[in-house]
């Protein structure tokens, strides 16, 4: 099912994804298998024909080495059709702002972009 773009005739349904008012909801199956990755980092993006992918890092220690030098690893890529990313943005910056961790206060008070 396409992504929509929230429009002010638009509700949300419990996941917090926009959808347009009067489109079905298609079931949400919870996999408690699904594979989890975790990142200390968005290291690029990347905008092509109709997608947008998100590059994640992670900082990892090769601990064969004596010194242990850290290193900034890929970890995922991501990649959505644009309109999903442009509804993730929406809904990851409205649970910011409810959780009181404003991302426009935080550029405001100078945070640095990575």
């Amino acid at each position: 099912m396409p992504y929509a773009m929230p429009d002010p005739d638009m509700s949300t349904h419990r996941s917090g994804e926009p959808r347009l008012a009067g489109q079905p909801q298609v079931p949400l199956i919870n996999d408690p298998h699904a594979p989890e990755v975790f990142t200390t980092g968005c290291c690029g993006l990347s905008i092509g024909p109709g997608t947008v992918t998100v590059t994640f890092e992670s900082a990892r220690c090769d601990h064969s080495d004596p010194t242990c030098p850290i290193q900034r690893v890929v970890v995922n890529r991501m990649v959505m059709p644009i309109q999903a990313a442009q509804a993730l943005v929406l809904q990851l910056n409205d649970a910011l702002q409810r959780s009181g961790l404003s991302p426009s206060r935080a550029v405001t008070a100078g945070m640095a972009q990575q």
